[in-house]
Order: C-alpha cells, then structure tokens, then sequence
C-alpha cells in the first residue's frame, strides 16, 4: 500500500493527504489508500494473461493476470539499466502516477533510497500552438520536414530543425512553427561559417547544459562567442549540433582536407585528370564542392571549396 511509504508523492510533489479521494471516480472497495496501485492485474478469460503464484495471508493464490501499468517499465529498467540507473525521461504527463508509482515499487523491491538519479520530464510538441496528432492533421515527421516540402512548402535544413528545438527548454511546450524554424535560420545566418579547430567548448555552454540541460542559454552563449568572434565558438556549436553546414561538414575532415586538395592539384599538375575528378566527385558526395581557378597575381591554380547547400 502506497501509504507504507512516507515520502510517496516526493517526484511529484503530492501528499497522499493532499489527494481528493472520490472525487471524480469512485475509489474501488479492495484499496486500503486511494492511491494504491496494482502490480498484477488479473485477466477476465478471454483476455492475455499469465498465471503467477502469490503469498497472501500464508496461503498460495494463482491468480491469472498480467501485469499492471507501472510495473512493465520497472521490470525492463532493473533488466537493461540495474535497480539504480542515472537518467529517467518522459514526458510531463508521465509523472503522476506512472513515474511516482515506478518509484514506489522498485525502491520497495529492491530496497535503494533513489529509483534513478536525474528525473527528466518533457513538454509536449505543438505544431502552430496546437498539439501534434494524427487526429488534428498536424502530424509532421522529421524525414518531411527535411526531404518534402509539406511544411512550408520548402525543405528544412538538419541544422535549422535542432536549433528550433534547441531554443525552447526542455522541460516547456515546444512549438513547431513557420515561424519558429524561420527564426531559427535567421539566428543560424548571423553566425560565420568557422572550422573547429582543437578548441574545447567554452565554458559557458558547458555550465548552461549542466544546468538541467538549460539549451536556451547555451545558444545564447554560442551566440556570443560568434558575434565576438572568439575561437572557440565553432566546437561550442559544433557541440550542440547547430553549426552552420560548413562547420558541420568540414569539422569531419579539417585535419585533411588540406592535404586532400594539394593531392589533386598534384594529380592535376600531371594530368592525371581522372584520379582528380574522382576526389572532386568524393568530396561533392559529403557536400564540399570544389571550385578550380588561378591566383591572379601568381596564375597559378588554385582550388577552394565550399558547402554545397
């Protein structure tokens, strides 16, 4: 019985006493406290079901049933993560009763003071003020919004898309709109296109995400470092998976890509045209785009690249 447990109620800040028994429902007959929960639910007949054997009283009961709501997540957390883990997340609506009473139950199981050690809850995704669902016709996926044009009849850039997400707290509403990703593009623009280059991210957006994942203020940290043109800005964003494209890509072959272009210039030099043409194809393929020309004071060639949006 949950009343056996004086700190029922600690995720959620409700107090057993607190709890307006009947209010709505009535409370069924066989609850010693309102709250109580069951952890085998039995089955009608004609309903999935398992039997399982019980103590009750100091008599075996088999009773035909499967398990209760809460209990399922319990079983698979202890499985694959141990009785005492690091994170649990779900959304805000999970937290009473489903996360309480999962709290509840494997600390009387396994007798740890914590369930896990960080509670992470989410706000729910809206699409234009109004909640996402199939039944209002909102529904959107990530793969559309990135290879289709449904929403707002344009195509949406990786990077756009997390730093839309990035910008709400976690733990609040997050609104998928127009507006919002436009938003999101516009701040992405004012930021330059930089290579990472050995440098840790700053401080600031390390202590911003320490602090319960605050990603707002981590944006708003890289966002300095970018107007201030501080050299450690491309790690930070490249940190956060909101660099800009170039950033993004080139961080992957800094260290080569230098010497990647001298090598075809060498093939070039010897005319071996198709070894050149196929680094050109293989970079074009990650999104770097080669452009040939001559150094107008030396005529000598020249090769830069660039990100192929």
């Amino acid at each position: 019985a949950t009343g056996s447990m004086p700190d029922y109620g600690q995720l959620s800040k409700r107090r057993l006493e607190d709890q307006q028994a009947g209010a709505r429902i009535a409370v069924e007959a066989h609850k010693n406290n309102p709250a109580d929960f069951v952890l085998w639910k039995e089955s009608a007949a004609d309903q999935p079901g398992w039997h399982a054997d019980y103590r009750v009283g100091g008599e075996t009961v088999s009773i035909h049933g499967r398990p209760g709501w809460h209990i399922e997540c319990s079983a698979m957390s202890a499985a694959h993560l141990g009785e005492v883990f690091d994170i649990h997340g779900g959304g805000l609506d999970l937290i009473f009763p489903h996360h309480e009473n999962e709290i509840a139950q494997s600390r009387c199981a396994y007798g740890h003071e914590v369930m896990a050690n960080v509670w992470m809850h989410n706000g729910f995704l809206q699409v234009e003020g109004r909640k996402m669902s199939k039944s209002e016709g909102n529904f959107v996926t990530i793969h559309e919004l990135l290879e289709t044009e449904r929403f707002g009849g344009r195509k949406w850039p990786g990077e756009v898309l997390r730093l839309a997400m990035l910008m709400t707290h976690y733990r609040e509403p997050i609104d998928f709109s127009i507006k919002r990703l436009e938003e999101a593009e516009r701040l992405l623009a004012k930021w330059p296109e930089a290579v990472p280059s050995g440098h840790a991210p700053h401080p600031n957006v390390i202590a911003a995400l320490a602090d319960d994942l605050n990603t707002p203020a981590a944006i708003q940290a890289v966002h300095a470092l970018a107007q201030a043109g501080d050299p450690v800005y491309a790690a930070s964003a490249a940190l956060l998976g909101i660099a800009p494209r170039k950033v993004e890509i080139a961080a992957a072959l800094a260290e080569s890509l230098d010497a990647i272009i001298q090598m075809r210039l060498e093939m070039l030099k010897v005319k071996n045209f198709a070894e050149a043409d196929k680094i050109r194809d293989d970079l074009l393929a990650k999104g770097i785009q080669l452009k040939d020309g001559k150094d107008p004071a030396t005529g000598e060639r020249v090769t830069t690249w660039e990100v192929k949006r």
